[in-house]
């Protein structure tokens, strides 16, 4: 444990400058630097307002459009939205706006249609036993097609 004693008509530290003899302050800035005002960049979010900080349609296409168009990193992306971390602008697109790219081969073509299937036929046994009382699977298929 050690604490320090100013001199008098020393102003106190400041908090924010660690420098060591004779470096240069850290530079603020880690990474690309901010792009937002910058030619051909759209304006910045608004800051959200509230406890529950919602992206509104106009977010989730600002954040796309930095992503996806501009090739911002997540920091870039940060500084056009006040009050958000990149972390969370990065969950977000990733989970749900980003472009889904599924491939359908055929192989998986048919394994959705088997599956499909299948649930068919557990849908009805699943029901016929709900339903109980001896209604046999086809029994209940055949009346929700009637009752449709």
């Amino acid at each position: 444990q050690h604490h320090h004693h100013r001199l008098p008509n020393q102003p106190p530290p400041s908090k924010m400058r660690r420098v060591g003899y004779g470096e240069s302050p850290p530079p603020q800035h880690h990474g690309p630097p901010s792009v937002v005002g910058q030619e051909g960049m759209p304006p910045p979010a608004l800051r959200p307002r509230g406890p529950k900080l919602k992206f509104t349609p106009e977010d989730d296409q600002l954040l796309v459009d930095l992503k996806e168009k501009k090739n911002l990193t997540w920091k870039q992306i940060a500084d056009f939205f006040p009050g958000r971390s990149s972390g969370t602008l990065q969950v977000r697109y990733c989970t749900k706006l980003k472009a889904k790219t599924t491939i359908w081969t055929d192989e998986m073509v048919q394994k959705l249609q088997s599956s499909m299937r299948e649930y068919e036929n557990d849908r009805w046994r699943i029901i016929s036993t709900k339903v109980g009382s001896g209604f046999s699977p086809a029994a209940c298929k055949e009346k929700a097609a009637e009752l449709e």
